[in-house]
């Protein structure tokens, strides 16, 4: 019990500690997937890449969980401060305008990997262009369908039309979501064929690794937490965070790859790269069949409850 209890609530040299366990797993873990010496270390090398997962999961949920005052302090601060109050009350205030900067983002990736490929020829940035594109298309559906959603209750519109429409919208992203495999599968065949890859030199990809294990599991947190939300437009939302979160993973292991491979095994690098792009490929595809399916069976039943 005690050692329960010391897990709900860790203090702060625990976490610290987790944390240097957590870059050493990383390091350990590309150095035995990446070095053809050591290949016959490979499940040791997953294994280790696990263990910085899980000691990033664990420092993340600890950081909320063992230092609550830190919420009601923050909480206490914005009482007077409306904007500030609904950031950090309202989750889809908060979703759809932090969904304003990821919006950004993209579109400054999609105009830069556009001209590189357009100056280049390169069939490896025209596809991450069209991947960003797909995310602009995907972020911009939900927030401009929010901006005349805001109009329309001012009109007066009811509640009822105005979740119909949040369904429809979830449904519509679901469809685009099935084209990201489709832009993702151009990228891969560069990866398999010309060794196109993604690059992270020197110590920005230890970086990279944790932002990428960060969002991962924020991603799948939030769509767990979000599925019995009845704020559709949100659950969209966290969903794109997921499949973007998904493709993250891929480009840190081929950067990973690139970057740790002295031994020039381009067969076996190929070959990981494209197994681990199928998978994020079905994955993606799975979960925009998933939107679809959610959206149809909530239009059914709105359509029975209104005959």
């Amino acid at each position: 019990m005690k050692l329960l209890e010391f897990l709900k609530k860790p203090p702060l040299w625990f976490l610290a500690l987790l944390a240097v366990l957590g870059i050493g797993g990383a390091v350990s873990g590309a150095l035995l997937l990446t070095q053809e010496s050591l290949s016959r270390y490979a499940a040791a090398g997953y294994a280790l890449l696990g263990v910085m997962g899980v000691c990033v999961g664990y420092c993340i949920y600890g950081s909320i969980k063992g230092f609550p005052d830190w919420n009601e302090r923050v909480l206490k601060w914005s009482e007077n401060k409306p904007f500030w109050s609904r950031l950090f009350t309202e989750l889809g205030f908060r979703t759809i305008l932090f969904s304003v900067g990821s919006f950004l983002i993209d579109f400054a990736f999609a105009v830069y990997n556009g001209l590189v490929a357009i100056l280049l020829r390169s069939v490896w940035f025209g596809a991450l262009a069209a991947y960003y594109i797909l995310l602009i298309v995907l972020r911009g559906t939900i927030l401009g369908y929010h901006i005349f959603r805001r109009r329309d209750l001012r009109a007066g519109q009811t509640q009822e039309e105005t979740l119909r429409k949040d369904t429809r919208i979830y449904g519509i992203c679901g469809v685009v979501l099935l084209l990201l495999p489709i832009a993702l599968s151009f990228a891969i065949l560069q990866m398999v064929r010309a060794n196109d890859s993604f690059v992270h030199s020197g110590l920005t990809i230890y970086v990279c690794a944790v932002y990428a294990f960060y969002k991962i599991i924020m991603g799948i947190y939030n769509f767990v937490k979000t599925q019995r939300s009845s704020e559709m437009t949100v659950r969209a939302a966290k969903n794109i965070n997921l499949a973007d979160a998904l493709v993250s993973i891929l480009a840190l292991q081929t950067a990973m790859l690139r970057e740790f491979d002295k031994a020039g095994d381009f067969v076996n690098i190929a070959r990981m790269n494209a197994i681990t792009g199928a998978v994020v490929c079905v994955l993606t595809a799975a979960l925009g069949c998933f939107m679809i399916a959610v959206a149809v069976r909530r239009e059914r039943q709105a359509k029975g409850q209104s005959e």
